[in-house]
């Protein structure tokens, strides 16, 4: 199962906290991040996978 985040309001001094706080959440529930794109300047999309990591399934 994938599932689509979308991350808003992120800034050149925080956007690495964002997305590995997003990344963080998601791996306690078994997603695994698959993509991510930058919407502009403020957003960013990030897709993940649930399943084990590193795993083709």
């Amino acid at each position: 199962m994938y599932r689509t985040i979308l991350i808003e309001g992120i800034t050149t001094e925080n956007v690495e906290q964002k997305i590995n706080e997003k990344v963080t959440e998601m791996e306690k529930e078994s997603y695994h991040i698959k993509t991510m794109s930058f919407l502009g300047t403020e957003k960013a999309v990030l897709v993940f996978k649930k399943g084990l990591k590193g795993s083709l399934l």
